[in-house]
């Protein structure tokens, strides 16, 4: 009889490398000091889709014979994304409460900017900047880290999902 290994323990190594990925790019930018450009949001999600394809692949010729579902790409997805999520919100907030505290100073300083670019009073920029001040501990960076991993990852694994999916039979077609 064959025995079949649970999605989760076979996505969690999956998950890590997803994870360690996006700690990779965030190490990356943090270095370049690209943390709060506009534009690195792309890139991100490029790597992310890539990344999360090649895993999903995987997953469907190591643990399912070549063949998957939409539902069960979708599935294993999510679940490294979710390993992914962990793995991303431990190092967000090492790097705000340990590597580099003044890290919610330069990000609370870049709202700033972007705001008095857009041309906001001044007391619409401070009573923002009250309120970011309260959202910028590292436990609540952590949490957001993990809700937007999880609801922009799910939309990836949506769509890399589709072209995951291969149907058929394992003991018709492997001849």
């Amino acid at each position: 009889m064959e025995t079949t290994t649970s999605i989760w323990k076979s996505c969690f190594k999956y998950g890590i490398i997803l994870g360690l990925v996006s700690v990779v790019l965030s190490v990356l930018f943090y270095v370049m000091d690209l943390m709060f450009a506009s534009w690195v949001f792309l890139p991100i999600i490029i790597v992310t889709l890539v990344a999360l394809f090649l895993l999903q692949r995987s997953y469907r010729d190591t643990y399912e014979n070549g063949y998957i579902t939409y539902g069960r790409a979708l599935g294993s997805g999510v679940v490294m994304l979710l390993y992914s999520a962990i793995v991303g919100a431990i190092f967000a907030y090492l790097l705000y409460a340990v590597i580099d505290p003044g890290l919610v100073d330069k990000s609370l300083a870049a709202a700033q900017a972007k705001l008095e670019a857009k041309g906001m009073p001044e007391a619409a920029i401070e009573a923002a900047t009250k309120v970011q001040q309260k959202m910028l501990q590292p436990w609540v960076i952590s949490l957001t880290t993990i809700v937007n991993t999880m609801f922009m990852g799910t939309i990836m694994a949506l769509i890399t999902s589709i072209f995951v999916t291969k149907k058929g039979n394992p003991l018709i077609d492997n001849e």
